[in-house]
């Protein structure tokens, strides 16, 4: 059997100033795109698909439609409603409202139902122990967009049937663990040839002065370790 071992891909990616103003900036602009598409092409087609309820609900025996053109409104009115699922699931994608409505955790859990519910062979489990408000605001994206990528990649490569993810406020910090017990990998293979995945990542990670690695072997698993030092909250009175 293979022993599992680490890496620290802050060393691997070095030292320099990451750029965490781009982070932010490209967190803006996919928060603007979804909101865009919602507002714009979602409600657009949610109007389509009421005027074409509406021909459809108001033919009657005095103005009858021909049987081609019912068949060709009910057909339009399909593809309307599966193009706003689409739309939705595209926003959900790019930026799911749920981040900015509820908060990380319930954001994060949500990610995991689905990942759950779409793939059948995969359960995946949430421990949190930690209270959204000890989570600072510029932490949030940073810790979805890494469990996002995370259980992507868990989901894609290692055949795991279980993914488990946690999160602890402890010591001044807060610990994000993400675990599967899929078939793992040789960390040798990857150092010289970190993936975008992972690069984006440690950026984030470390835009935030977190620090991730990772722990691994053929036939072991993967386990993400990122540890994201905050600081107190004074309370006055």
């Amino acid at each position: 059997m293979n022993p599992q071992v680490s890496t620290d891909f802050t060393d691997l990616i070095g030292h320099e100033q990451l750029p965490s103003q781009r982070m932010n900036s490209e967190e803006q602009e996919k928060k603007r795109i979804s909101r865009e598409l919602h507002d714009g092409l979602g409600q657009l087609l949610t109007t389509m698909g009421l005027h074409v309820q509406h021909c459809l609900d108001g033919s009657s025996s005095d103005v009858p439609l021909s049987g081609n053109h019912r068949e060709s409104l009910e057909a339009l009115s399909s593809m309307v409603k599966q193009a706003i699922t689409e739309v939705r699931t595209i926003c959900s994608a790019i930026r799911p409202a749920i981040l900015d409505d509820l908060g990380v955790l319930a954001a994060v859990s949500w990610q995991c139902r689905q990942i759950s519910r779409i793939c059948s062979k995969v359960d995946v489990v949430t421990d949190f122990d930690i209270d959204e408000s000890q989570i600072p605001e510029a932490h949030k994206t940073v810790i979805y967009r890494i469990v996002q990528e995370s259980l992507n990649n868990a989901v894609k490569y290692s055949q795991a049937n279980v993914i488990r993810v946690s999160m602890v406020h402890s010591q001044d910090a807060i610990h994000l663990t993400i675990l599967d017990n899929g078939i793992g990998f040789d960390l040798a293979d990857i150092k010289d040839k970190l993936g975008l995945g992972l690069m984006s990542m440690c950026e984030r990670a470390e835009s935030v002065n977190g620090k991730m690695d990772m722990h691994a072997g053929v036939d072991q698993g993967v386990e993400i370790r990122v540890v994201f030092p905050v600081q107190k909250i004074a309370l006055n009175g």
